[in-house]
């Protein structure tokens, strides 16, 4: 058993019934505490994006997803992972220039790249490479402008009282998580700094919010106009809040994991003394609690 948890050797694949993958781990370390019980916890695939990091490169009106899949094959050489690539072209052209001494890491960058307006989603998944169930491959996917299936009336259903048995519904205006007046700055020194116009959330400010600032660096980013739709996509995820909701759920009653993937869309119905909410969510993520019903 030692063998098949090794720390960032191993992979560990959790199945259902049908042997569909619905979740996947590299062990990060191992803790044994006596008892019979030896703890490993883990990270999807995407952990390994934060353990590489970017060399010098510059890209000149360069299709987005190609950035993404260069950026990404930093990791799939010899000495990395075997990926296989998904990554169709999205017709949005861009401009980077990356040094290798900003020490950003793959996971980094990516997130920049997408995040900007008119970008991208992106995931990592594990599959089946055939029928036999002997082989996974990695796959490196995109997805414009987001990945997974969207719909209105989504087939997947979470609801209380059903087959949700907890909630936290997180409203964050923290520090970095809401912002009425955002500005950002790219790579250079004084006078050479580029710094973009502020975003001001005026309908709020106007409605009383007091001014909330937020300034963002966006390193590698010397073009005016890049740094300009980097500060517009952070507003547009700054302006309002954070809205983190968090479901316990039985799976297999409403709705599967194994039906599911990263970017679906699922109808969200809670009815109690705390919060009604009837909306389609966007699937972000998920984790496995054993024998939990």
């Amino acid at each position: 058993w030692e063998q098949l948890v090794l720390p960032w050797r191993s992979l560990v694949l959790v199945l259902d019934e049908q042997e569909r993958i619905v979740s996947h781990g590299i062990p990060t370390n191992r803790l044994r505490a006596g008892g019979g019980v030896v703890g490993f916890p883990c990270v999807t695939v995407e952990g390994y994006l934060l353990r590489r990091h970017v060399p010098s490169r510059a890209y000149r009106n360069r299709d987005q997803a190609l950035i993404a899949q260069d950026l990404a094959a930093v990791c799939a050489d010899s000495v990395g992972l075997p990926l296989v690539f998904d990554t169709p072209l999205t017709g949005v052209f861009r401009d980077r220039d990356y040094a290798d001494d900003e020490n950003a890491t793959v996971y980094d960058r990516l997130q920049q790249l997408a995040a900007v307006q008119g970008g991208f989603n992106w995931a990592m998944d594990v599959e089946w490479t055939d029928d036999s169930h002997q082989q996974v491959r990695y796959v490196f996917r995109t997805g414009y402008p987001f990945l997974g299936n969207r719909s209105p009336n989504p087939e997947h259903v979470f609801d209380l009282p059903g087959n949700i048995t907890g909630y936290e519904f997180d409203e964050r205006w923290g520090d970095g998580d809401a912002a009425t007046h955002v500005r950002g700055f790219g790579e250079g020194d004084g006078d050479t700094k580029p710094m973009s116009e502020p975003v001001v959330d005026t309908v709020r400010e106007a409605a009383g919010w007091p001014r909330l600032e937020e300034r963002r660096n966006f390193s590698g980013v010397s073009v005016q106009s890049t740094l300009d739709g980097h500060t517009r996509a952070a507003a547009a995820q700054l302006f309002g809040g954070q809205q983190v909701i968090t479901l316990t759920a039985r799976d297999g009653s409403g709705t599967s994991l194994g039906d599911l993937s990263l970017g679906d869309t699922a109808r969200v119905e809670i009815s109690d003394d705390e919060l009604t909410l009837d909306e389609v969510m966007v699937v972000v993520g998920w984790s496995l609690t054993p024998g939990s019903g």
